[in-house]
């Protein structure tokens, strides 16, 4: 009797030990060791940011591609930029010109303004350095696109107002020599003419305005405009009276032969 009641008192507490086994592992993976909790940790900082997270590296990739976009548009070819090279190309044949050089220069208004400084380079006398003429920098590109019809501001005296030209032709010459022709609209309902004629390096043009007829020449990117009175005074130390000798041979003769009588 004795033995029988050993025999179930070993049972119940080896189910007691088995039970509380089992209830200590099921604990145990409900909550997980700080082990573990590292290890989630970081398989969770190396893995891929969720659908929410994306939103940015996404809106850094559109706005790459938006800025893209809108740089490859601004150097988009109008058919009247393309038509204008193209006429430019085709009178400097050994030229080549930039699409985003030419939009720039078409945009600018002068083709030429006053140096800051005298550029002592160019092929004058010392004193015509400081005669007056006023020494200017070409914009030879802007020059190089101007068409019929284009206008273009110019400064010929420091004294003068800028005037308005407009480019009424262009003819190009067999000795790579380029004209243009236009005219400036005065006030008083005039059109006072403007030409000038660009080689290689060398430039030279007249201009008409109502202040009178100006002379410009450029060498490269240089050069001077002048009023055609300053560039071509009269010396007042040679006199300019014209003896009646000196247009009529019979002259002396005539009056000899009044004295002798």
């Amino acid at each position: 009797m004795q033995t029988q009641r050993h025999f179930w008192l070993k049972t119940v507490i080896a189910g007691g030990i088995v039970l509380g086994v089992v209830y200590f592992f099921a604990q145990s993976s409900k909550h997980p060791s700080p082990d573990n909790i590292d290890a989630n940790a970081k398989i969770q900082s190396t893995t891929p940011a969720t659908s929410g997270d994306n939103s940015q590296p996404k809106n850094q990739v559109v706005a790459k591609i938006s800025s893209s976009a809108s740089s490859t548009a601004s150097q988009t070819i109008t058919p009247e930029l393309q038509e204008r090279i193209a006429a430019m190309q085709q009178r400097r044949p050994n030229l080549q010109f930039s699409n985003s050089e030419v939009a720039a220069a078409v945009n600018r208004t002068t083709s030429w303004a006053p140096t800051e400084e005298t550029p002592h380079e160019l092929p004058l006398q010392p004193e015509e350095f400081t005669d007056g003429r006023q020494f200017i920098e070409l914009d030879s590109l802007k020059i190089e696109t101007l068409m019929p019809g284009d206008k273009i501001n110019v400064q010929v005296d420091n004294n003068a107002k800028d005037y308005q030209v407009t480019i009424d032709r262009i003819e190009k010459h067999d000795y790579n020599s380029i004209s243009w022709f236009g005219h400036i609209q005065g006030d008083d309902g005039q059109k006072y003419s403007v030409s000038f004629t660009r080689g290689e390096q060398l430039t030279v043009g007249g201009l008409d305005t109502p202040d009178g007829h100006y002379v410009l020449q450029g060498h490269g990117d240089k050069g001077w405009v002048a009023s055609s009175q300053l560039l071509f005074k009269a010396d007042t130390s040679v006199s300019d009276a014209i003896h009646p000798a000196d247009v009529d041979p019979n002259y002396t003769t005539n009056q000899d032969s009044h004295h002798n009588h």
